[in-house]
């Protein structure tokens, strides 16, 4: 784990910027000059769009240009797009054998998932001490010239922020916070794990989560075999919507979703996710 690359609860206390600078890069404003003209952000903002950025790695430099790294899927929506391609590469790097410097985003999530923990105030003090002590416990040990790094509450709220633009989470009011990812970015990832990985507009229920946990964001099956309750809520809504169905299909072994009840649409032995062409 580098010690030198900036670390991102540090350096992105408004997020916001990541997305209008990134874009501005895109349509060919390549120096700094350039993008305080393009985008009219202050020097903080437009430093922190910047510093983030690289930090994920969806921005490089070569002197006295920046650059901007192509992002992995195109949607038809730039907004969904660039959430993806963040997580894409905060996903690429939060690899166990060797958690790479910006884990942090996504272990937090991954924590409030496995705990089915569906709400949470930024300013929780025992929340985050406690995700700060299973870092550990997973060998995730970030540093910098004074040591390691612990979550506080600033980090925190800073993580909430992020993770809120990335729609993983949604601020309810005040600090508080519920965890859910976004339909829209759901519905796509269904289509993309489809594509890559099912057959006949259908994927199993574990090649998807494995196929999130690979992509997008850090998930497993709950102990007991089941889809955690925040992501089958989505999931839920989904099937009311008819924009795709929970059906059993082939060999694989059932899969539940937690926290939702039965409805048509979700077969009751179902292991696979069928999307509704």
């Amino acid at each position: 784990m580098s010690e030198t690359a900036p670390y991102i609860l540090n350096t992105v206390q408004t997020p916001a910027p990541l997305r209008t600078v990134y874009w501005s890069i895109k349509r060919g404003h390549t120096t700094k000059d350039e993008l305080k003209s393009d985008t009219v952000l202050s020097d903080d903002l437009l430093n922190q769009g910047i510093n983030g950025l690289r930090a994920i790695g969806l921005v490089g430099r070569q002197e006295p240009d920046y650059y901007a790294v192509d992002l992995p899927w195109k949607t038809g929506d730039e907004d969904l797009d660039f959430r993806l391609g963040v997580l894409y590469n905060l996903t690429s790097e939060a690899e166990e054998a060797d958690w790479g410097r910006q884990s942090v985003v996504l272990l937090n999530y991954q924590y409030l998932l496995q705990e089915e923990i569906q709400a949470f105030d930024s300013d929780d003090s025992s929340l985050y001490t406690r995700i700060n002590r299973w870092h550990r416990e997973r060998g995730y040990v970030p540093r910098s010239q004074q040591g390691e790094i612990d979550l506080n509450e600033h980090k925190f709220v800073n993580w909430s922020r992020l993770v809120d633009f990335l729609n993983l989470v949604h601020k309810a009011n005040g600090r508080r916070h519920t965890v859910y990812p976004g339909p829209d970015m759901i519905q796509e990832s269904i289509q993309l794990a489809v594509d890559e990985v099912g057959t006949n507009g259908r994927v199993t229920i574990t090649e998807y989560i494995d196929w999130l946990r690979e992509n997008l964001f850090l998930i497993e099956l709950t102990a007991d075999g089941n889809v955690p309750a925040s992501l089958s809520r989505v999931l839920f809504n989904l099937v009311r919507e008819e924009e795709i169905r929970i059906v059993e299909s082939g060999d694989a072994a059932a899969v539940d979703l937690n926290g939702v009840p039965r409805r048509s649409g979700i077969d009751r032995d179902a292991n696979s996710i069928e999307v509704i062409q």
